[in-house]
């Protein structure tokens, strides 16, 4: 038996032992009460991003000469596809896109549309590995063919719910047809692939005009607005007009039809009134920015916004367009989602490097602020402006300082090298891109020295600064950009090119630095509630520090339980 006199100092020490085992496991476990879920067969099926996916697709040649002819009507065909040598019959095939599938549509040099890929159009229930739907990204406007895929990286990596992607070789009818970005649809399987069900709604905002009112049309350099001196505004950027459709998310009153942009492009079936009505009483409290934590996820919508202003993406809600985001709600918060970023790096509405490396972070829109609630409302505290500074410094020094950009940069060029050089319906030549890596490599450590230079008050926040930089967004690709024919403002004042010398400053040394480590493409850390934080691992959440202070309440409880038991009996 064990003397009495050791009972005592056995149970205190048995105590304590149990409360810093349950703290351990919970430190190194954060997500006990909400089990890690499982991902679906078809991420590493079709989004191993250390290969290149080979994909054939079959399709009658009178049927595709159809779509070709009609593309605008995005029309589904039947066809087969084969993914890495697997077959699924009976799949829907149409083209995909706005803006881009018109700019392929007018012109008659290329039939390289983007694709969208149904495997049930056709045959109900069929997945591909629990995938309804694959979307094949035609890189136009990317002379690089990275930019869509490293701008998931980096909201991926910022804990962001992000499509998973991959690259893919495509034939059709036994023709090369060149190298594609596949991308996960964002419908049910992405949800439930993030979140661990499809409960909730998800909106795609578009509307057909731009948002808001114009403000003043900017000028070039120099000239006079109001009577003072423009040196802040870029000369190109295409300015709001007056839309309808809501997808600003300016509150508009409570009529549902001042929404239609969101509620006319809801993903799920199940979206009714009653969740309508929930994004309106969003939007009137965001605009108010009253109970602005109980309807929006401010942490996680600091992080998206953090990330697409470092990437300068105008295509998006930060742009005059407010498309290409998507609004995911549950239990009444919001999250916001990115989509369709091959004009990220500053690919819409900014052709001037200068302009794009010293966008600025407290003015993170091409438009007005007025008309960009979801972020200008944030701003406004703060509080969350401190947090979203906090992020910007992470994805400087993580991904840009850290090596990982120019180590992802140096992966995929190893990675696609050859499929760009064989290309056959390729946007941009071979030689393009090669001059294309050096340059986005140069905006990604330009882009960081200004924000750093932004957040330490060395140049302005909330408008352009004029930190130098010898990037030549016209290198890069931009709006409009394909077909060989680089687009730009008269760059380095050589027309649309910029010299041969001005390219030789961009080349790649030809051993390349091999030094810097190996980067891994950051995986998605899903579960209820946002994804984990991928720059930040060491962070303690709320459900810790609440478990950590019930064991302590409990400890001292049960110390004063045993001092007063002691007191009792020796008394």
């Amino acid at each position: 038996m064990i003397k009495e006199k050791y009972k005592t100092p056995i149970a205190i020490i048995s105590m304590t032992l149990c409360v810093f085992l349950v703290i351990g496991y919970l430190i190194v476990n954060p997500n006990t009460d909400t089990p890690e879920i499982q991902q679906p067969e078809y991420i590493n099926k079709v989004f191993n991003k250390e290969r290149v996916n080979e994909i054939d697709i079959t399709v009658n040649e009178k049927d595709w000469e159809g779509l070709l002819k009609n593309a605008i009507e995005k029309e589904y065909i039947m066809g087969d596809i084969t993914i890495n040598g697997e077959k699924f019959s009976s799949v829907g095939i149409r083209a995909k896109g706005n803006s881009s599938l018109k700019m392929v549509a007018s012109d008659d040099t290329t039939d390289r549309y983007s694709l969208k890929i149904d495997f049930h159009e056709y045959i109900k229930g069929q997945t591909y590995y629990g995938l309804e739907k694959l979307a094949l990204n035609n890189c136009i406007s990317d002379a690089t063919y990275m930019k869509e895929y490293i701008s998931y990286e980096m909201f991926s990596k910022m804990g962001i719910a992000t499509p998973a992607c991959s690259y893919a070789h495509i034939k059709i009818n036994g023709e090369e047809w060149g190298l594609y970005l596949a991308v996960e649809v964002m419908e049910e399987s992405f949800i439930e692939r993030y979140f661990g069900s499809t409960d909730g709604n998800l909106y795609k905002p578009e509307s057909t005009e731009a948002e808001g009112n114009p403000g003043p049309m900017p000028k070039k350099d120099g000239e006079k607005i109001d009577g003072k001196e423009n040196k802040n505004v870029p000369n190109n950027m295409d300015m709001p007009n007056n839309g309808k459709g809501g997808t600003n998310l300016v509150y508009n009153g409570d009529d549902l039809s001042n929404y239609n942009g969101i509620f006319d492009n809801a993903v799920f079936n199940t979206t009714n009134k009653k969740d309508n009505e929930k994004v309106i009483e969003m939007i009137k409290n965001l605009n108010e920015g009253t109970n602005l934590e109980e309807y929006l996820d401010v942490d996680e919508i600091l992080r998206y916004f953090a990330v697409n202003t470092f990437l300068v993406n105008l295509d998006s809600y930060a742009g005059n367009l407010k498309h290409n985001y998507y609004l995911y709600e549950k239990d009444g918060v919001f999250q916001i989602h990115p989509w369709d970023l091959n004009l990220s790096f500053a690919g819409y509405q900014v052709k001037d490097g200068q302009f794009a490396v010293n966008f600025p972070i407290d003015k993170p829109v091409s438009d007005t602020m007025e008309n960009s609630p979801l972020i200008s409302k944030l701003l406004e505290v703060d509080e969350y402006k401190e947090i979203y500074h906090r992020y910007l410094r992470e994805i400087v020094s993580e991904y840009i300082q850290s090596g990982e950009y120019e180590a992802t940069i140096d992966k995929i060029d190893n990675l696609i090298n050859d499929y760009v050089k064989n290309d056959p319906t390729a946007f941009y030549t071979y030689e393009q891109y090669k001059n294309s890596i050096p340059v986005l490599l140069q905006f990604g450590k330009d882009r960081a020295k200004s924000i750093i230079a932004q957040l330490e008050g060395e140049q302005p926040s909330d408008s352009y600064g004029k930190s130098s930089t010898t990037v030549y967004l016209s290198l890069l690709g931009s709006m409009g950009g394909h077909g060989g024919e680089m687009p730009g403002n008269k760059e380095g004042g050589n027309g649309n090119r910029p010299s041969r010398e001005i390219i030789k400053q961009f080349r790649m040394p030809p051993d390349g630095n091999n030094d810097q480590k190996e980067f891994k493409p950051g995986e998605n850390r899903p579960g209820v509630g946002p994804p984990n934080n991928g720059f930040t691992q060491s962070r303690i959440n709320k459900e810790i520090l609440i478990v950590l202070v019930i064991n302590i309440v409990v400890l001292l409880l049960a110390l004063i339980f045993v001092f007063k038991f002691r007191r009792r009996k020796n008394f």
